[in-house]
């Protein structure tokens, strides 16, 4: 009897929720249906009378073909069944007010023309684009002179399609005057990048990934946010750019990631940066301008620098490192531990509260066990960092391999760590002497009695 008792309570308190639900706001309901897909949004149709055409108001429209894959179609059985949807249904869907519009699909030769169609009809109407595509091997142009829009304010394009900018848009002529979010992980084979940007005098945040390219230099619109740019030459290419321009004084987050080499940078003050990343190659050019634009992001609250920076960090032959006065996270990617640039880092960084220190998996590979046990490049420092007695309360340390270097940069932080409350480390490859470790490092006398010691 009890557990029927409960069961019926379980179906009132459901059916209950489902009432209270229901007779929220038809504005309500729609927002809450715009952030599912438009087949399950369609699905709620079946709920009540209520219910049934509360679908069609969504000023959202949410397509993808995941739900066409089942053990029973094959792939191409699949993506042809989507692309009939979308012919079946494009007189339903196309004429629905929209706010947002997600398309999400393979493509072939044959299909690609109809969804380019569905872009340029709705992109006039829409705040919001996203258009991916996983084409057949095959690259498609998408001709920017056919695409405009004074109400989008968000665009997104991924896929093999080639941008196509072929004209010179002026202020009174930009394709996109209202555009703030843009991401770009397309091909730009032959794109003057300079100026598919001016096309969109309000950008606040840039996210494009190129490959490849043909491009001399970079320019990056003033008035962004937030830029995360990415180009992937490979490192076996001898390629030289002239120049990156970030003179963007209101960005409060970056992520560069280069691996062409740049004879210039341009940058200037960051007095709003909050978060950067930066993963630059080791190449001349660029170990010149390293500390040029760390000095530019030194009132950045987290900062995470990469094997590849790291380097061209080793290598500087002057290295002038920043007071970062308002840093308090500071994660390091090393190929090889390297405690001299750790302890000048920490010295540069009086308020940091927590350490991440990374050893790449690639270091065994061209390190022997013998050598990295023999290594000690620990000096004791002439002064102790102030972060390290006043602030600095986390250190993390992953792909620890306990050589001498290592044991003494851990030791000389349990000892001085005023206010350390969590030493962790992680050792390489699951080591078998995590034991030993771990009884080396707990004989040490802690400066804080409340640090926590854990080796994974």
């Amino acid at each position: 009897m009890g557990k029927r008792r409960k069961q019926r309570q379980r179906k009132r308190k459901a059916a209950v929720d489902r009432a209270v639900i229901s007779r929220l706001p038809d504005e309500i309901l729609c927002n809450i249906l715009s952030f599912l897909p438009t087949r399950t949004s369609v699905a709620t149709s079946v709920l009540s009378r209520r219910w049934r055409y509360l679908w069609k108001k969504v000023q959202a429209l949410d397509l993808s073909d995941d739900f066409f894959y089942t053990p029973e179609l094959s792939r191409e059985e699949a993506q042809e069944r989507f692309l009939i949807f979308l012919k079946v249904f494009e007189p339903l869907l196309l004429p629905l007010p929209m706010r947002k519009f997600r398309l999400s699909c393979p493509v072939g030769q044959f299909g690609y023309t109809d969804l380019i169609g569905w872009i340029e009809h709705v992109i006039g109407r829409v705040s919001e684009l996203y258009f991916s595509v996983r084409t057949d091997g095959q690259t498609y142009e998408l001709y920017f002179r056919n695409l405009h829009s004074t109400s989008l304010v968000s665009l997104v394009l991924d896929g093999n399609i080639m941008i196509v900018v072929d004209f010179v848009p002026t202020p009174s002529e930009s394709i996109f005057p209202s555009l703030k979010n843009l991401e770009l992980h397309v091909i730009f084979n032959y794109v003057d990048l300079d100026l598919l940007l001016s096309g969109c005098p309000a950008l606040e945040t840039l996210r494009i990934t190129l490959t490849d390219f043909r491009l001399e230099a970079f320019h990056m619109p003033s008035t962004l946010k937030s830029l995360t740019f990415e180009e992937q030459y490979s490192d076996s290419e001898d390629v030289t750019l002239e120049l990156l321009e970030v003179n963007t004084p209101s960005l409060e987050y970056l992520r560069l990631t280069l691996r062409g080499c740049y004879a210039e940078i341009l940058v200037c003050d960051y007095p709003n940066i909050k978060r950067a990343s930066l993963d630059i190659s080791r190449k001349s050019g660029n170990i010149a301008w390293v500390p040029k634009l760390l000095r530019a992001l030194c009132k950045t609250k987290f900062l995470w620098l990469q094997v590849s920076t790291i380097e061209c960090l080793i290598c500087a032959p002057v290295l002038d490192l920043p007071n970062f006065c308002n840093l308090i996270q500071l994660q390091l990617d090393f190929h090889i531990f390297q405690s001299s640039l750790l302890i000048d880092l920490l010295h540069s960084c009086p308020k940091l509260q927590a350490l991440k220190i990374y050893i790449s998996q690639f270091v065994d590979s061209i390190l022997s066990g013998s050598y990295l046990k023999s290594r000690n490049g620990w000096t004791q420092p002439l002064s102790i960092p102030h972060c390290i007695v006043s602030h600095l309360n986390t250190v993390e340390h992953r792909g620890y391999l306990n050589s001498p270097e290592e044991h003494e940069f851990t030791a000389y932080i349990l000892q001085r760590g005023l206010v350390l409350k969590t030493m962790t480390i992680h050792t390489k490859y699951n080591l078998d002497s995590k034991c030993e470790i771990y009884e080396a490092l707990s004989e040490i006398q802690r400066g804080s009695s409340m640090c926590r010691l854990e080796v994974n």
